[in-house]
């Protein structure tokens, strides 16, 4: 229920107003997200609504720069670029692969002939399948690179997020 109907059947009803707003935010519970930032890019991991993926959403702090897709090699190619990774653990699980709605698009490094999977510059939210323990806590692992045109930041590779059991319920 919207929080506007909230109000509006509580105005019919004679329902004191603010009652009705603290039953309307209480409908409308926002899961808290876990953040962290490393090497130019803020990184923002909830779980979806009914609880089965784990959604990060890595954005770049500065105009003109992208990541590197999901489906580049551990490596990268030829040692340059780095996948986005997310992997779990502890009261995560993981149920499938990691994914990304983003559209990706092949960026040619100039003066060779090697070309990346990238997604458009800007943020990029991933989506992870998971199964959720209710009780511990869970450990999740983030790897990522963000570069523009111009420069490239240091890869981030295998920042850790431990979150607590508390956290994790709060994320639902």
């Amino acid at each position: 229920m919207k929080p506007a109907t909230v109000l509006t059947v509580a105005a019919l009803s004679g329902i004191p107003v603010l009652t009705a707003l603290g039953l309307a935010l209480t409908l409308h519970h926002r899961p808290h997200a876990v953040t962290f930032s490393d090497q130019g890019v803020s990184v923002a991991m909830r779980l979806s609504e009914d609880g089965d993926q784990l959604l990060t959403t890595f954005t770049p702090q500065r105009p003109g720069f992208h990541l590197y897709s999901v489906g580049l090699p551990a490596d990268g190619i030829d040692g340059r670029g780095r996948p986005t990774r997310v992997e779990v653990g502890g009261a995560l699980r993981s149920r499938g692969p990691l994914i990304a709605e983003s559209p990706v698009r092949m960026l040619p490094l100039r003066g060779t002939d090697l070309r990346f999977p990238v997604y458009p510059d800007g943020p990029v939210t991933t989506e992870l399948p998971v199964a959720v323990n209710e009780h511990g806590d869970a450990k999740v692992v983030v790897s990522y690179a963000a570069c523009s045109p111009q420069e490239c930041m240091v890869p981030v590779t295998d920042h850790p997020v431990e979150i607590p059991a508390a956290a994790l319920a709060d994320m639902r």
